[in-house]
């Protein structure tokens, strides 16, 4: 199986591998961390591109090996049963010793153990992920949320408040409005939410000069470019990320010069929309 993210990672991987590019952030970054040592759920909203993923990976990826290693972070799921089955799988691949001792005395292995997984219905599922959670020491994170059921809000609810796991939600702004109709059913307010605004002028040009030698744009004329996509990304980190990979093929390209206009239409026509006001430059 696999679940859907940004880097496609496959299903139940564990957090491996180089961070996502990330600057800036300082403040959120410190008011995740303490909310997740203090076991307070979070709702983390911005738009698409805002670098949501980004900053909770960084995030925990900066915390203690032995909490890091407690949370667990899905890329993705569709329904119900894929997020239950996606929440135990991770717990195997833990080795839970809760987990552990269950499958061993239902005489499942490592060979059957997905088969066994596959067949357990809701009910049984739920039972597996409540009994485990409650004697952990878990953080869930569900990113790239789709729209709420009633019956993922339950196991959300039932997650934080009876089992004591803290749960984290990523969510586009689209989405926002239509979560909010749960924050009474969590008992959540304003408290429980953290909110991505586009990046501080300096920290967005410093993200612009990483992409720029990344993407092997230093060779061609990036003066009037640096400008142009500080002013057309609107400092959102992951428009300024595709315009340098867009900037980078030799079809945006002519002579020394990019075709930054050409660049700026494709990034709009993939399906992106840049709502935020521009950021004052604070120094520029």
């Amino acid at each position: 199986m696999q679940i859907k993210d940004d880097q496609q990672q496959p299903f139940g991987t564990a957090l491996t591998g180089p961070p996502p590019t990330f600057v800036g952030r300082e403040d959120e970054a410190h008011r995740l961390q303490e909310a997740i040592v203090k076991r307070e759920c979070r709702v983390i909203c911005g738009p698409t591109g805002i670098g949501k993923t980004a900053f909770v990976l960084k995030v925990i990826r900066d915390l203690p090996a032995e909490l890091a290693g407690r949370c667990l972070y899905l890329g993705a799921f569709k329904e119900l049963q894929d997020l239950l089955r996606q929440l135990i799988y991770k717990l195997y691949e833990l080795k839970d010793p809760t987990l552990g001792q269950q499958i061993r005395s239902e005489g499942v292995n490592s060979l059957s153990f997905d088969a066994w997984l596959k067949a357990l219905p809701s009910s049984r599922l739920k039972g597996t992920l409540f009994k485990n959670m409650e004697k952990g020491d878990y953080r869930v994170f569900l990113d790239h949320l789709p729209p709420l059921t009633r019956a993922v809000a339950k196991i959300i609810k039932e997650l934080h408040w009876m089992r004591n796991t803290p749960v984290y939600l990523l969510i586009h702004d689209e989405l926002a409005q239509h979560l909010y109709q749960f924050y009474n059913f969590f008992y959540w307010g304003d408290r429980e939410r953290l909110t991505l605004h586009p990046l501080p002028f300096e920290a967005a040009a410093e993200l612009l000069e990483t992409c720029i030698a990344s993407f092997g744009l230093s060779q061609l004329a990036v003066s009037g470019f640096r400008e142009e996509v500080l002013e057309l990304s609107k400092q959102i980190p992951g428009a300024i990320v595709k315009m340098c990979s867009l900037a980078a093929d030799p079809r945006y390209q002519y002579e020394k010069r990019i075709k930054i206009k050409s660049v700026y239409i494709d990034y709009l026509m993939s399906g992106h929309n840049l709502h935020f006001p521009i950021t004052k430059r604070s120094g520029a």
